[in-house]
């Protein structure tokens, strides 16, 4: 595949995208400029990018006021696109390596701000990981572009069909809303699916520590986990399969959150979940 010109109109070297790693760059400035604009960077916010690529988002970012901007990428050949860009502006730090295993806790300060076009395969396990690392240590606000189908995820907490462990966590840390459409061709090489903005602000201040918890609960997460993992499946007989809860029980402990025995985990909101969470009942039904 041919690269397109820089943006100063010189010829770029060839480049073999990697599309088993999500290389389907952003291209379209446009679309940079309105995610700048969407997130604002102010001179105290530092930022953190996941999969910078040949930089376009980056310069982006670094055309703010922030603080400071961390960069994590896998792919070393980028370095001739990425070190340039650090060489001219010391607000960047590029780090090198697998984004989903990044010891995120070992930036200091931690970023206050994330904004990304994730790679596409590793978005919820991604996501997952900045959540452990980042919720509760500064952490406050993510813009993030993902494939559509995961925003729709992503984005319903629930109560609906869309509804996951992963919305469910980030509706009950915070909120999620799915901002706007991205067209295939604003990327390189063009890719198979949709593409959507979305926009996660994480719950901060006092009051908001087991919010800020959530992923790296225990509880919480065998909780979700159990009750998601036959989505026909009824509470009930979720509970019965992943704990060996009797039925008896689970009725009991459905009837007395008002929730009807026969319910889905689709059919709950957040806060059922948070509630249910806090149930010593519940704690003792997954042996935590």
């Amino acid at each position: 595949m041919i690269d397109p010109p820089d943006a100063s109109g010189r010829a770029r070297r060839h480049f073999r995208y990697n599309t088993d790693i999500g290389q389907n760059f952003l291209k379209d400035q446009s679309v940079v400029d309105w995610m700048i604009d969407q997130a604002k960077p102010q001179p105290s916010d530092r930022v953190l990018e996941i999969g910078p690529g040949r930089g376009i988002l980056t310069r982006g970012i670094l055309s703010s006021s922030c603080a400071s901007l961390d960069a994590v990428e896998i792919d070393t050949r980028l370095k001739a696109d990425l070190e340039p860009i650090a060489a001219s502006d010391k607000r960047l730090s590029l780090h090198w390596g697998d984004a989903v295993r990044f010891d995120y806790r070992s930036l200091d300060p931690s970023p206050t701000h994330v904004i990304a076009n994730l790679p596409y395969h590793i978005t919820t396990p991604l996501i997952w990981r900045l959540l452990e690392s980042l919720a509760g240590h500064g952490t406050r606000y993510m813009l993030l572009m993902t494939q559509h189908e995961a925003a729709l995820r992503i984005t319903s907490g629930g109560p609906g069909r869309e509804s996951c462990p992963l919305g469910v966590t980030i509706a009950a840390s915070g909120s999620a809303a799915l901002l706007r459409r991205v067209p295939r061709h604003a990327f390189i090489p063009v890719p198979r699916v949709d593409s959507s903005i979305i926009e996660l602000k994480l719950s901060v201040g006092d009051g908001a520590d087991l919010r800020q918890d959530l992923a790296r609960d225990v509880i919480w997460r065998r909780l979700l986990s159990g009750s998601f993992a036959r989505r026909r499946r009824t509470l009930a007989n979720n509970w019965a399969a992943s704990f060996g809860a009797a039925r008896e029980k689970t009725c009991e402990i459905l009837t007395a959150h008002s929730i009807a025995p026969l319910s889905r985990s689709e059919d709950l909101s957040p806060d059922m979940w948070l509630q249910l969470r806090a149930d010593s009942d519940v704690r003792e039904m997954i042996k935590v």
